[in-house]
């Protein structure tokens, strides 16, 4: 058995893997989750339990699901107490999901038995296999990743922000943190406000920059670089719409930020990430960052399990 914390991430690891890019395929769902809802119940109600403003047609693209064939089933879902509709705040015409407060309970015990499942998965192989097994998942997200180098460039482009966009920038980040974490907190969101609107100067100038990578005339994603302190640069709201990623956007905007800091004759590029995003990880590390910790931080009375990442660049002369 390995050391604890080791056993844990790599059950982590696994899950990861098996829910987000194998379970169409089948990979270990005959055994997934013994309980009385079916496979596809399960997976509906611990997807509506991870996410916020999850939509119907949210679900029914990411879990590649019929729409019809979902609706009857959210339909017995919602007959059965376990979730709820409620028309979205920001869009009247829309239903979001939330789980009741025995859908709560329900997806807590699929959790629990999920981890135990899959303990009892890596439990059959060897140590030195279960690191292997560890190496053959990364191997195969980075081959997964790897079709963005296929994917004309001619369908997102990049351009630098302008002042108008101060107000879809916080709107694209808040939701997807809420996508993530939950509702923002208000003192989390005028932070947030202020970051963007503070961006740009009377006269329409930034102190740092900010790329857009826009594509069918949305925004796809945004990241700002601004001034740390002498030397340094960081990276800060770096994101990219969830419908949006594997196509390439993240390392680009990335190559941005990089291209423009060396040109700046910065030593230190910074980058502060949510532990354990794995197409980050790989983006960083095969651009030369390096991991320097990964402390626990508290936020506006958010607690987050943080990565800080550093890339050393040649000052020019």
């Amino acid at each position: 058995m390995p050391d604890p914390m080791i056993w844990k991430q790599r059950i982590e690891v696994l899950r990861a893997f098996n829910y987000s890019e194998t379970t169409q395929a089948g990979v270990l769902r005959e055994r997934l989750l013994h309980s009385s809802y079916s496979l596809t119940e399960s997976r509906i109600i611990l997807e509506v339990s991870r996410r916020s403003r999850l939509t119907a047609t949210d679900l029914s693209r990411n879990m590649g699901l019929d729409p019809g064939y979902l609706s009857r089933l959210l339909s017995r879902l919602e007959s059965g107490g376990v979730i709820e509709r409620s028309r979205s705040e920001s869009d009247g015409r829309s239903r979001v999901l939330r789980l009741t407060g025995d859908g709560a309970r329900i997806a807590e015990l699929l959790n629990r038995r999920v981890d135990d499942d899959v303990a009892e998965y890596l439990a059959g192989f060897s140590d030195r296999d279960q690191a292997r097994l560890m190496d053959a998942i990364r191997t195969i997200e980075q081959i997964n990743d790897s079709r963005a180098q296929n994917v004309p460039r001619g369908r997102y482009f990049l351009r630098e922000a302008e002042p108008s966009d101060a107000e879809r920038i916080s709107r694209s980040y808040e939701a997807l943190f809420e996508q993530t974490f939950g509702p923002m907190e208000e003192g989390f969101l005028e932070a947030l406000t202020d970051t963007t609107s503070q961006l740009f100067d009377s006269g329409g100038q930034a102190p740092g920059r900010c790329w857009i990578a826009e594509m069918n005339g949305e925004c796809a994603g945004s990241l700002i670089l601004e001034p740390l302190d002498e030397g340094r640069m960081h990276i800060k709201l770096f994101m990219v719409e969830s419908k949006r990623r594997g196509l390439g956007i993240g390392g680009s905007l990335l190559d941005e930020a990089v291209r423009y800091a060396r040109n700046s004759g910065c030593g230190e590029l910074l980058l502060w990430s949510v532990r354990n995003q794995r197409r980050l990880q790989n983006l960083l590390s095969g651009r030369g960052f390096k991991l320097l910790d990964r402390p626990n931080v508290s936020y506006y009375g958010i607690r987050f399990d943080v990565e800080r990442w550093m890339l050393p660049l040649e000052r020019k002369s």
